[in-house]
């Protein structure tokens, strides 16, 4: 699902025109700056060795199922997260349309709903119910077929991008998004949070991220397999006791792992290039920026963001 392809060419694109710029100024800024960058790593460097960090001290180690939920300012902090790791931007792109090479057909929409899966025809088929006469449920017998064969053929979708991103402009697809978003990667991800023992922001935002990117079946590089391996790896999960910052640095270093080297031939180009995005949780975790208290600084793939 990740759009690591299209973020890089936006950012490659951006760069060329600012690059004069940032070459005049950047022996001005480096004695200004180098205080600052020291400063940054002492301070996580002391959070990695105390537990202490942004967010205060993590929740002690506990046993059993936890019962996280995200405050509204937390789950806003993480779909803007989640926004700048698949579109380089904290407004979620709904109009978003793209075939990555992925192996995974037309890439669409706030989370990278696909049309080799059900998600696209999902989301216009509900869509669809809501608003009659939109021109997306002409689309909708070749989504089934290509939906039912699991296929990463594009063809016979002739007016799909344009249709989607029209629809777009409408709150009732963007709100069918919502929705579908959170049937399908949100809310599986908050619940597999409850029962690993998860009890943190962050935790809930990395499962989060990791459904949205690595989706929820039970292939090798899918999110249970993950969560497995990482379990494997800790010892346990937070609910056997294992603290919760321990387990999501194994996790997110599962992640890499696959991020580097799909199991999957189809997604490894595309997904070979967002190991930045597991960096960027990596240093949150660090930072221990748990509760996920705004401003939240992001950096990745060379951008800089700051989540409010």
């Amino acid at each position: 699902m990740s759009k690591t392809d299209r973020a890089v060419t936006r950012r490659g694109l951006l760069g060329t025109a600012a690059k004069s710029t940032r070459t005049a100024t950047a022996t001005a800024l480096a004695t200004a700056t180098v205080a600052a960058v020291l400063a940054a790593v002492l301070a996580a460097v002391v959070a990695g060795c105390t537990g202490d960090g942004a967010d205060g001290t993590w929740p002690a180690a506990a046993t059993g199922p936890s019962t996280v939920a995200l405050t509204p300012v937390q789950r806003h902090i993480t779909d803007e997260l989640v926004s700048v790791f698949e579109n380089a931007t904290t407004e979620p792109a709904y109009d978003y349309v793209e075939d990555l090479g992925d192996g995974r057909g037309l890439t669409c929409g706030k989370i990278g709903f696909t049309t080799s899966s059900t998600e696209v025809r999902d989301v216009v088929a509900t869509f669809a119910e809501r608003v009659p006469g939109t021109r997306l449920a002409g689309h909708l017998p070749r989504l089934a077929e290509l939906a039912a064969a699991g296929r990463d053929d594009t063809s016979g979708l002739d007016g799909f991008e344009a249709d989607w991103a029209a629809a777009a402009a409408d709150p009732a697809f963007r709100a069918v998004q919502d929705t579908i978003a959170d049937r399908i990667a949100f809310g599986p991800a908050v619940e597999a949070a409850r029962r690993l023992g998860i009890r943190t922001a962050l935790g809930v935002a990395i499962l989060y991220d990791t459904a949205v990117q690595h989706g929820l079946s039970d292939d090798a590089d899918g999110t249970p397999a993950l969560i497995t391996e990482a379990g494997r790896a800790a010892g346990g999960n937070p609910a056997d006791g294992i603290a919760e910052r321990r387990w999501l640095t194994e996790f997110l270093r599962v992640r890499e792992g696959h991020l580097r080297h799909a199991a999957d031939a189809s997604t490894r180009r595309v997904w070979a290039g967002s190991v930045d995005r597991v960096l960027a949780l990596r240093t949150l975790v660090t930072q221990s920026r748990h509760r996920l208290t705004p401003p939240v600084p992001v950096q990745v793939y060379g951008d800089r963001y700051v989540l409010r």
